[in-house]
């Protein structure tokens, strides 16, 4: 029998998961990276993987080795010394240093792993970079585009970032990408790196009930609320809406960013919108599923995106969507097939499309069912890590090292 295959990954996977294993100087919530960890269940159930995973977290008093199941998770320590934050905003230190002193903790850690192959989730930050600069051959799976975020949010930390994220295009040599979009991006940068098409994986808790109209007009938003969500343009097309459907409602699902709740309800308050809208900040995937469930629409009004997975959950619970037709979105939906396209920062195109959803169940319902079947087959955990073991393969037999 052949050894396991050694697997480290580099990924900002939330580390409250593994408590009590792990130990954490401060509890803090982070970003889901749901995708992530449902990959990371899936292969790591499997007897042919040894899988490593490697995080950064600024909440561990000390950097630690924990195993949660079959996972082997390293935890290494990065933010202020002798505090547990990052640097602030006014002072990014590690920004400013192009996240080298991370790199080097990260490729230490590798190598007391000594993993056939690393796989770095994301260019926005330091896994990439760090799997470029590793002596191991490496696949490096495009998340968000930062550089592309940019172009309709500029900021200053993060046009440093995106920066940091194109060097980490042109050195690579293996990409994970799940859209014409990024497929795009990555050959504009690097023509001769190697694309493998890897969609993310859906919590199967998406899969597990049938979406019906409810009685409800409810349109529901899962997603940060930051400005590039356009959840501005929500909100008019909202008051549109409600000309036609008088209790049609919003139902927005997901963390504040800086000052945009604030100004969110300044803007409902004066559509006279406050008694339609809620904001349910963050829920757990069971809630989203409840919540799905009690709407008529799934809506996703971005300026930019690459390939949400909110838009996926949705569309895996057979829920009718209505989405900009930016970035990667239309390589996800075929428009009147398994959703509704509409034009970015258009609020009367994108009440035309809801008030079309919310007026004729049984066609939303056929919408929906549509989604459901092409989710299932493209981003059910067993399919995404059959198709990831096959770009490892692949990688491992191209870089001549062979398969363990």
């Amino acid at each position: 029998m052949s050894a396991s295959l050694r697997i480290a990954w580099l990924a900002p996977y939330p580390v409250e998961l593994l408590v009590p294993a792990l130990k954490l100087a401060r509890l803090k919530t982070s970003h889901p990276s749901s995708w992530i960890v449902q990959l990371a269940k899936a292969l790591g159930a499997r007897p042919d993987i040894e899988l490593h995973v490697v995080t950064e977290s600024q909440l561990v008093p000390r950097s630690q080795v924990v195993v949660a199941g079959k996972i082997t998770f390293h935890v290494v320590r990065f933010g202020v010394p002798f505090t547990y934050r990052g640097y602030p905003p006014w002072f990014p230190l590690e920004l400013l240093l192009g996240f080298r002193p991370n790199v080097r903790r990260l490729l230490k850690e590798l190598q007391t792993i000594q993993p056939a192959l690393v796989h770095a989730h994301g260019t926005e930050s330091v896994y990439g970079l760090a799997a470029v600069a590793a002596p191991y051959p490496h696949l490096i799976s495009i998340q968000g585009i930062i550089t592309e975020i940019c172009r309709v949010w500029p900021q200053p930390g993060l046009r440093r970032i995106g920066l940091l994220e194109q060097q980490t295009i042109r050195r690579g040599r293996n990409f994970g990408c799940r859209t014409a979009f990024d497929t795009r991006f990555v050959r504009q940068i690097n023509p001769q790196a190697r694309v493998f098409n890897l969609p993310e994986a859906i919590n199967p808790c998406f899969f597990q009930h049938a979406w019906r109209p409810p009685e409800f007009h409810n349109i529901l938003f899962v997603g940060t609320l930051i400005p590039y969500k356009g959840l501005d343009v929500l909100l008019d097309a909202l008051a549109i809406v409600r000309q036609t459907i008088p209790d049609a409602k919003a139902l927005i699902i997901g963390e504040n960013h800086g000052d945009t709740l604030a100004a969110l309800r300044q803007r409902c308050a004066q559509l006279g919108l406050s008694a339609a809208v809620e904001f349910l900040g963050r829920r757990s995937p069971a809630e989203i599923v409840a919540y799905q469930q009690q709407s008529r629409v799934f809506v996703l009004p971005s300026r930019v995106e690459n390939s949400p997975n909110s838009l996926a959950e949705a569309m895996a619970a057979g829920l009718p969507v209505v989405a900009t037709a930016v970035g990667g979105v239309p390589s996800m939906i075929q428009d009147g097939e398994t959703g509704l396209l509409v034009p970015p920062s258009d609020p009367p195109a994108l009440a035309e499309k809801l008030v079309r959803v919310l007026s004729n169940p049984e066609p939303a319902r056929q919408l929906g069912a549509r989604a459901r079947l092409t989710v299932q087959s493209r981003q059910h955990p067993e399919i995404v890590v059959t198709e990831t073991l096959a770009a490892y393969h692949e990688i491992l037999r191209r870089s001549g090292r062979g398969e363990s």
